[in-house]
């Protein structure tokens, strides 16, 4: 017989486990966009959300494909990986293109991409399910994932969002959150705290001129695609925005400056970083046989090395062939042309296993949030080429912390490159700098897992969390920025001016009495 005491705890146990399994919720996920680099962030999320008991379904190029997470549907349009716009998407968002410009072709290859994937056999199977239920949907915000907030609407549920990165101004409008031009200036800009009055001027005209452009051109195609796909019947999706809960954006104290934010807009970071595993063994032996230094070279998976112009191709070539360095480099293709004795090409590299390695001295790179998370932790400094989105913002803080140097591609050379790849691997300030950045980024109380589940739970246990919504959100364009308030008292001041003005010329027309003698 057991003791009254054991028996207090079994039954607490069972009770436990009863109560965490009668908790769990159905959970619908949208993680549309085709880039290993984005589905590492958002992939830890949902396999947690499984095995804490969360009956979940996830739309996905990136699939698990898991079978010990029992309680985890996985439905694949990994098929997008052979678009053009995903295997080359230089040939779309180019840096010399205007602001506006830049905003227009990622609104395109986005829609391009989306209406593929609705199109797709499991996802119709699930829009034509109709007794389908849900507690919740979680929605990858960036790049224009509102499109899919009509998911929400179909199934009532509160809406979290998710950002492999920051969030594009109009989803800081839908949540009232403020976009001082200067302070926070958006990720398309590439801009820094340290601004040029030109670089002011530029940002604060595109702050209206985009939400000029996506509240009138941009979110009347959004919802007119919405309505393809889920008929006229749903509200506008303008309107549908407001639902978010709220909004989870990649966002590291080092690399993205303080700025103010709303309470439902929280900060996640690091959760695509992993345990450490062995390598492969031709790659452990071309490490360890380099105690001189490896430059590990990879531009991620949105950039393609293979798609680089010939030109600069052979800029490239021709600064790693002259370094005192093994090269380890991803090279999409089988044949690398003109490849250098120094230089090992794959088609796939474990980049965090390799940036673990004591002998890699500098990562080459485009400059992708992700994996300066992944440098930074592996103490490895860095010199970046940026070409799209947030690359060009990110490298030059980088850059401003001493942590690395950021060359540009359009106007890359063989000595400019090779001068900044032996800069950073001989000087030990980069290195010791990026020390010094990890141990910022790590001293925090959650993990980055850890804190995108709870606050998901946290809007399950309250079904949504309109307490943290602020009222900025829901005021109109004159009221937020008090236009009437404004217009009364320059009414007043003109009214007092021409009071004023009257008086004093009616005084001035006044004949003078002349004296008698």
């Amino acid at each position: 017989m057991y003791s009254s005491k054991t028996m207090s705890k079994i039954l607490l146990i069972c009770f436990t486990l009863f109560v965490s399994y009668g908790e769990g919720a159905k959970i619908l996920g949208v993680f549309m966009y085709p880039s290993i680099s984005h589905q590492l962030v958002f992939q830890p999320i949902w396999k947690e959300l499984s095995l804490r008991g969360h009956q979940v379904t996830i739309i996905t190029p990136n699939p698990l494909k898991d079978p010990s997470l029992t309680n985890l549907t996985e439905i694949d349009v990994s098929f997008t990986y052979n678009k053009p716009a995903v295997k080359n998407p230089m040939r779309y968002v180019k840096k010399e293109q205007r602001s506006l410009t830049k905003v227009r072709a990622i609104f395109d290859v986005f829609m391009e991409l989306f209406e593929e994937e609705m199109q797709s056999a499991g996802v119709q199977e699930l829009l034509n399910k109709k007794d389908e239920k849900f507690d919740l949907f979680i929605v990858q915000i960036s790049h224009y994932g509102n499109v899919f907030l009509p998911f929400a609407n179909k199934y009532n549920t509160p809406v979290v969002g998710i950002s492999s990165l920051g969030a594009f101004l109009h989803t800081h409008d839908v949540l009232g959150n403020p976009t001082h031009p200067v302070i926070s200036p958006d990720i398309l800009l590439g801009l820094s705290e340290n601004m040029s009055f030109l670089e002011r001027l530029n940002t604060f005209l595109y702050n209206i001129s985009y939400r000029i452009y996506y509240y009138w051109v941009l979110l009347p195609e959004a919802d007119k695609f919405s309505r393809k796909y889920f008929g006229d019947d749903i509200p506008y999706l303008g309107e549908l925005d407001k639902n978010l809960s709220l909004v989870m954006l990649s966002a590291n104290p080092l690399i993205h400056p303080p700025r103010p934010n709303v309470p439902n807009i929280i900060n996640i970071n690091q959760l695509n970083v992993k345990e450490k595993k062995p390598l492969p063994k031709d790659i452990q032996e071309f490490l360890d046989s380099s105690p001189e230094g490896v430059i590990y070279f990879s531009l991620g998976s949105n950039v393609r090395s293979s798609s680089l112009s010939q030109e600069l191709r052979k800029e490239i070539i021709g600064a790693l062939a002259e370094l005192p360095y093994k090269v380890i480099w991803k090279w999409e293709e089988d044949h690398l042309p003109n490849q250098p004795k120094n230089v090992m090409v794959r088609k796939w590299l474990p980049q965090q296993d390799i940036l673990g390695h004591p002998n890699v001295k500098v990562f080459f790179m485009q400059g992708g949030l992700q994996s300066i998370e992944e440098t930074i932790n592996n103490e490895v400094p860095l010199v970046g080429m940026p070409f799209f989105t947030d690359q060009p913002a990110n490298l030059r803080k980088i850059e401003e912390l001493g942590m690395g140097l950021m060359i540009d591609h359009v106007s890359l050379t063989k000595d400019k490159l090779k001068a900044a790849l032996l800069e950073v691997a001989q000087n030990k300030k980069y290195k010791e700098n990026v020390i010094k950045g990890k141990a910022i980024i790590n001293d925090q109380p959650m993990k980055g897992v850890e804190k995108a589940v709870w606050w998901i739970e946290y809007v399950l246990r309250h079904n949504g969390a309109k307490h943290l919504r602020s009222a900025a959100a829901d005021m109109s364009f004159y009221n937020y920025f008090m236009v009437d308030v404004v217009l009364f008292l320059l009414a007043c001041v003109i009214l007092t001016v021409y009071i004023v003005m009257k008086i004093a010329k009616t005084f001035m027309k006044k004949p003078r009495k002349l004296k008698k003698n």
